[in-house]
């Protein structure tokens, strides 16, 4: 399932915003991991891509399998991680989404 999410361009330049996408992959990564046992986790990718034209557009993607047999449900975690990706981006451009 794919998240989007744009912010005004600000003069950003592409080795900003490969930090950015690393540093938000990495909370993402975390919040995951540290929700959920990794003898529970059958397959688990996140992909950020972006746009930076006028404005920077992000699209969000986050796929987790779990064992059949875990009591946790991988889409409210994966809307969790997305948000934690929106947070720490707002944060470091200190910008509000559109």
């Amino acid at each position: 399932m794919s998240h989007r999410i744009s912010f005004p361009a600000q003069n950003i330049s592409s080795e900003e915003i490969e930090e950015l996408l690393f540093l938000a992959e990495n909370v993402a990564r975390n919040y995951v991991q540290k929700r959920i046992p990794s003898k529970e986790i059958k397959n688990f990718e996140i992909a950020i891509e972006f746009d930076n034209t006028a404005e920077l557009i992000l699209d969000c993607i986050i796929d987790l399998e779990l064992s059949k047999h875990s009591k946790f449900d991988p889409q409210k975690i994966i809307e969790e991680a997305v948000e934690k990706i929106f947070e720490v981006l707002e944060k470091e451009l200190k910008v509000k989404p559109e």
